[in-house]
């Protein structure tokens, strides 16, 4: 990642706490940031104040930023984070005992769906996406939205990669169940 100096220059400041700096890159992030917590929380309440408070925990932490990533994709990572701790302690997150589920997956984690075939529109799948169970939502919007990778997912649902890999291969079935009917 290469960083132009000005941009440098902006988050040295906002790492030693210039508010004005802070504020360009709130301004900055803010709006897409709130909708990536808004996908998650599905509450515009809920998802402003998590927003909000992923933007206080990044300035906080500044100095943990590794710089190799970009600002805006190590902030993503705070508020999905963030959004997913919400969720668990709502107990909106379903609780399954994967251990007991004898489930033999098929590969289809590069398989993508195509829309344009299936004449949907992105806002007709994002609509279709809240009739799917939470934690289906949940990986779908962290795949395929957010462009997460299979790890990354394992890592912030707490699940094992095996059973990321399962989860979104059910979550798009279902998925592809749901725009049939539509």
């Amino acid at each position: 990642m290469i960083l132009k100096t000005t941009e440098i220059e902006l988050y040295n400041l906002c790492e030693r706490g210039d508010r004005k700096a802070q504020m360009r890159v709130y301004d900055q992030y803010a709006n897409g940031m709130y909708h990536v917590a808004l996908r998650i929380v599905k509450d515009t309440a809920l998802a402003e104040d998590i927003m909000q408070d992923s933007m206080i925990t990044a300035f906080a932490k500044m100095k943990q930023w590794n710089r190799e990533a970009t600002f805006g994709s190590w902030l993503k990572r705070i508020v999905v984070n963030n959004s997913l701790t919400q969720l668990k302690k709502e107990n909106k997150m379903p609780k399954v005992d994967y251990d007991d589920v004898a489930y033999e997956m098929e590969n289809k984690a590069d398989e993508q769906i195509d829309m344009e075939a299936a004449g949907m529109t992105a806002k007709k799948v994002l609509e279709v996406m809240k009739l799917l169970k939470d934690n289906y939502r949940q990986v779908l919007t962290l795949s395929l939205i957010e462009g997460m990778d299979n790890e990354e997912i394992s890592e912030i649902m707490g699940i094992s990669n095996a059973m990321c890999r399962t989860t979104i291969s059910r979550a798009k079935e279902s998925l592809r169940n749901k725009m049939q009917l539509i």
